[in-house]
């Protein structure tokens, strides 16, 4: 399974005949704060239940898991190698290592060896920068293992919704669109409507339990509920 994932690189054929390398670490938003009301439901939620364990798949430079270690939660990063190398991660991650409750695993291999369970996974716009469907599907199945079977099983997910508007066909490329210009330029974008989104989560047993603030799409969904 792991071999889908060898290289963050996908090539893509445009709209208009173009065949360009979309890199999905160039879809990181290095210099964006954290989503407040992402931070803010994690911490509420989780302090009133004494849950401490968080993954923080597609992490990018860390924006939310700085937080959230200084909140005093167990926080684990995963991201591409690329990824922890650009170097707004690299500053990020010197920071995060003061913290005890920090670790950090390379996509895939480090987190498909670790056997480390969590009890809250944030997904935060990483589903709609991946060209691949199965390769999305892989990430929701494998968030979904991960899962501490006596915990919560609670997943953040966030997305951007009516950007796909303002693009052009000539960019178009499977379900979405490439972005940027150059050969190490190109990223991925496509957008789902909330009852699309809800029928991607339950093919792999997760259920729409709420929303939170600070996202045009910011969804909670619980995995498997009711099996504790």
């Amino acid at each position: 399974m792991a071999k889908r994932f060898v290289t963050p690189d996908y090539g893509a054929t445009m709209g208009n005949g173009e065949r360009v390398t979309i890199d999905v670490t160039n879809s990181i938003s290095a210099g964006l704060d954290h989503n407040e009301g992402l931070i803010a439901h994690v911490r509420k939620w989780m302090d009133g239940l004494g849950y401490t364990r968080i993954l923080d798949f597609g992490a990018g430079a860390l924006r939310h898991a700085i937080p959230l270690l200084e909140a005093g939660f167990e926080v684990t990063v995963v991201e591409y190698k690329r990824a922890f190398e650009r170097p707004r991660a690299k500053e990020a991650l010197a920071i995060a290592e003061e913290y005890d409750g920090f670790s950090a695993l390379v996509w895939p291999h480090d987190f498909m060896r670790s056997r480390v369970r969590y009890d809250v996974a944030l997904l935060v716009y990483v589903l709609q920068v991946i060209p691949v469907k199965k390769d999305r599907e892989v990430v929701l199945g494998e968030i979904a293992k991960r899962f501490d079977r006596n915990g919560p099983r609670r997943l953040y997910y966030a997305s951007r919704y009516g950007e796909a508007r303002s693009l052009s066909a000539d960019r178009k490329h499977k379900d979405g669109w490439v972005r940027g210009r150059g050969d190490h330029g190109r990223s991925f974008y496509t957008e789902w409507k909330a009852d699309d989104t809800n029928r991607m989560f339950a093919k792999f047993g997760y259920e729409r339990a709420g929303t939170y603030q600070g996202a045009s799409q910011g969804f909670i969904y619980d995995h498997r509920p009711g099996l504790l």
